[in-house]
This record gives C-alpha cells, sequence and structure tokens, in this order.
C-alpha cells in the first residue's frame, strides 16, 4: 500500500506544468533579464532565462538586456543559453556589464548583439574550471579550453564581436595587444576593466561599444522605446529555484520521514511528509529542466523501485541486507542524478565555423548532486537518532503508535509482570506496540530491532511503565 501511494504521489509530481507563463505582456517592451551572483550556478534559473528568452521571441518584446553582476557559474548550461537560446532570440539583446560579467557571465555578454560597460565594471577571466575547483592536467586542459573556444569564438562571430578578446578570456596561451599597449600576456587570462573594454582593436570597439551610467542609458543609446520591465520567475519557476538550491534539505525530510513510517504501524504523517518531500523534490528538478522526455520516467523507476527494496528489507525481510544494499544505491542514483547532469556540448548555430562535439565526462560532473545526497542521508540519520532517544518517550508518539495498532489503549503494566516472563506480539514492534501477556495486553518496545507480529518474546527489562523485550530464543 505504501509503495503505491508513493507512485501515485510521485507520478503527479513529475508532470510537467503547462502554465508557466507570467500574466504580463512583453510586447514592444524592453525586457530587463537580471543575472546575479548565484544565478549562473543554479540549473532552475537558466531554465527561466530560456523560458523568458521564448516569451520575448514569441510575444514581440522589443529587446532584451542582460543585466551582468555574476561571478559565473555553470559551463554546458551556460553554452545552451548562448548557442541555443540566445541565437532562437528574434528582439534585439545586449548585455549590461553592471559591476561583473565574469566566466560564463563573460560568454553570455558575447553571445549578445551589443555590450555595455558601467562605469566601475569588469568583464573576463573565462577558463573554464571544475565545480569543486581542481586542479586540470595539462592535456585534459587544452581540450576543454579548445571545445570552449570553438563554440565562444563562432558565437562572437556571429554577433560582430572580436573572436580574438574571448579567446584571450579563456585561453591563458593567448596574448592580446592594442598597438603598443599589452592587455594580457602569455601568463595571465584576459579580464578587462571599463576603459580597456571600449579601446578600438583595427578600428572597432574591442570589446563593449560604450560605458554608460544605467539602463535607461542604453535604451537612449540603441533607439528603444519600450518601457522597461524586469523579468521574474512565475511561481514554479520560483518553487524550481528553490528546490534546487535546497535539495539536501528536501532529501533529509524525505529520507528521515520515509524510515519513521517504515517503523511505526499503519500509514501516518511521517509518510505523507516523505511522500511531499521527494514529491517537491523531483517536481522541481523538473520544472527547473533537469529531467528531459525519457529521463523523467527511467529517473522515476529507479527511484521508485530503490524505495521498494527498502520497504522489503526493513518491513518484510528484515536483515536480508541485499535488498537494502540495492535500494540504498537505486535511490542515491535517482537522486544524484535528478541534481546532476551530462554535460554535452551543444552544436554551433548555422552558419559558423563546428565546435568540438565531444561529450565530456568527469565524476566532478556529479560533485553537487553527491554533496547534496551525503548532506541530507547525513542530516537524516543525525535527526533520526535524536527522534530515537527522545520521540518514543513522548506521549503523543506513544498514543499514536498504540492506537495504530491495538485498536485501544492497552492498561498499564501489571506489577506481577517479570523480567524474564513470556508473551507473544500482537502487532509489529517497530519499536512500540502490544504484546500480549497472559489475559493481559500491554504496551511493549524492542531496543535496536524489529520484530514482526506473532513473534513469542521474553520480558528483558521493565524500567517503571516501559516494558522492553527481546524475541525468545
Amino acid at each position: 500500500m505504501k509503495s503505491f501511494l508513493l507512485l501515485i504521489f510521485l507520478g503527479l509530481s513529475l508532470l510537467s506544468p503547462t502554465a508557466l507563463q507570467a500574466t504580463d505582456n512583453y510586447q514592444g517592451k524592453v525586457v530587463i533579464i537580471p543575472v546575479g551572483e548565484d544565478d549562473l550556478i543554479s540549473r532552475a534559473r537558466f531554465e527561466f532565462m530560456s523560458r523568458t528568452l521564448e516569451r520575448c521571441s514569441k510575444e514581440g518584446a522589443e529587446a532584451v538586456i542582460f543585466d551582468l553582476d555574476t561571478p559565473g557559474g555553470l559551463l554546458w548550461d551556460t553554452v545552451d543559453l548562448m548557442m541555443n537560446d540566445l541565437q532562437k532570440l528574434k528582439p534585439r539583446s545586449f548585455a549590461y556589464v553592471n559591476k561583473r560579467a565574469l566566466s560564463a557571465g563573460a560568454m553570455i555578454a558575447v553571445a549578445t548583439d551589443g555590450i555595455y560597460m558601467a562605469p566601475t565594471s569588469t568583464a573576463g577571466a573565462a577558463t573554464p574550471i571544475y565545480g569543486g575547483a581542481e586542479e586540470m592536467g595539462d592535456a585534459e586542459r587544452a581540450k576543454m579550453n579548445s571545445a570552449t573556444m570553438g563554440m565562444a569564438r563562432a558565437v562572437a562571430k556571429r554577433k560582430g564581436h572580436d573572436p580574438r578578446v574571448i579567446e584571450a578570456m579563456i585561453d591563458m596561451s593567448r596574448e592580446l595587444k592594442v598597438g603598443e599597449q599589452v592587455l594580457d600576456t602569455k601568463e595571465s587570462i584576459l579580464t578587462l576593466d571599463a576603459e580597456q573594454a571600449i579601446m578600438l582593436l583595427d578600428g572597432k570597439p574591442l570589446f563593449a561599444k560604450g560605458i554608460v551610467e544605467n539602463l535607461e542609458a542604453i535604451k537612449k543609446a540603441e533607439v528603444l522605446k519600450g518601457s522597461i520591465v524586469t523579468a521574474e520567475p512565475t511561481g514554479f519557476e520560483s518553487i524550481a529555484i528553490w528546490v534546487t538550491k535546497y535539495a539536501a534539505i528536501l532529501i533529509l525530510i524525505g529520507v528521515a520521514g520515509g524510515y519513521l513510517e517504515m517503523q511505526t504501524p499503519g500509514f501516518g504523517l511521517p509518510g505523507f511528509v516523505s511522500i511531499a518531500a521527494f514529491s517537491l523534490f523531483f517536481f522541481g528538478h523538473s520544472v527547473a529542466g533537469s529531467l528531459v522526455g525519457q529521463e523523467t520516467a527511467v529517473v522515476a523507476g529507479i527511484f521508485i523501485l530503490g524505495i521498494a527494496l527498502l520497504i522489503i528489507e526493513l518491513v518484510v525481510f528484515p536483515g536480508m541486507v541485499l535488498p537494502g544494499i540495492l535500494g540504498f544505491v537505486c535511490v542515491m542514483v535517482a537522486l544524484v542524478y535528478t541534481m546532476s547532469a551530462w554535460e554535452i556540448p551543444l552544436p554551433t548555430p548555422s552558419g559558423t565555423e563546428a565546435a568540438p562535439t565531444e561529450v565530456v565526462f568527469n565524476l566532478s560532473t556529479y560533485a553537487l548532486g553527491l554533496r547534496n545526497f551525503a548532506l541530507g542521508v547525513i542530516g537524516a540519520g543525525v535527526l533520526l537518532l535524536a527522534l530515537g532517544r527522545y520521540l518514543p518517550e513522548s506521549a503523543p508518539f506513544k498514543r499514536m503508535v498504540l492506537e495504530s495498532t491495538a485498536g485501544s489503549s492497552p492498561s498499564m503494566p501489571s506489577r506481577h509482570l517479570t523480567p524474564g516472563q513470556s508473551g507473544q506480539t500482537c502487532s509489529a514492534l517497530r519499536p512500540y506496540g502490544t504484546v500480549q501477556f497472559g489475559e493481559q495486553r500491554l504496551e511493549a518496545t524492542v531496543e535496536g530491532g524489529y520484530l514482526p507480529s506473532g513473534t513469542l518474546v521474553i520480558i528483558r527489562e521493565i524500567q517503571g511503565p516501559k516494558i522492553i523485550v527481546e524475541a525468545a530464543s
């Protein structure tokens, strides 16, 4: 019954929402897309930007301006935005380097039709690194830089930017001069300030069209007539952004609730809390674009299989070990994969030179997912230890267990009970339940284990009103 309910709720959670668009229309407007410090490390935020650009094309926005203040973020999600979404965009696009456009931010900037700098701003330092900032080998670094430069160069040429600039931002071996002034040597990576960005190279601006104080100045410079509107996530998109940011907490709640549900009779509050947590987890990541097409069904199937195996291990056949191990692995794979993604370079826009399309895989791709999973499971373990210490002693928990197992409140322990006296469980002890001692049906508990209904037990210890039993040998 538990696995069936979980299947229903999980299936509902994986349905992608069909109404994600906001009510405001972008027709004839200048749409501002803010890109802040943490935005380019969230796949949900990339999905929001992708949908916003699609809306701008469909609804006839006059222009799109990326308001950039970012240290960088996810490489291949940035590549997707550059080479797919921004190339399909019908309105004109601009980037406003409003303090920082570093790494992925600089790559987004060169994928727009025009770049403007704030008076005190910097752009560049776009060399790709692993998520954990671990060091690459020389061959691996060369391969990664080559692939990234190929894609960035193709986009820069298409948008009319000098490809030498973005190459120097990516590859340390490139140098860049403007006349006799050396902006970047072979021992450094190019990062431009506002004054350097507008210098002329071969009669054209090096990187940016001008220095402006605010977004209104860009409107004036580009003769844009529409009113400014800032793109905001819809309710579903906000949920997706929140879920991907706090995924570890949802895993903690889901694991702890599921374990407590398996340890208590019937189906109650812990089970519903667990279902709600995992449903929100998968729903948010689905909206965020982490699961696409058949991935959704495959990941859901692996997760449900893992839960079923864990139920077999903890409830049906305790102590078998193998189902528990396989179930844990299935759950881990489903959750970690959902929080991660294969990094696959995308094809270049039509009409540009080809870029490397080799699939790049590295365990660091899954670092965030593995970290969130570990934090969630460890946190759940700590929470369960605390609950195991204090919750069984609380009156509400005892009433919940006894009423659901016995159908009525058992009588208090008799003074005539003594350690070594035998009885038989009337319900499963997980760890609390009811035991028949002669003509008395009493509350009892087993420590550090699980006893199914109908098990012969003996009293190991009596601590006031608490009867501790163990299986009879």
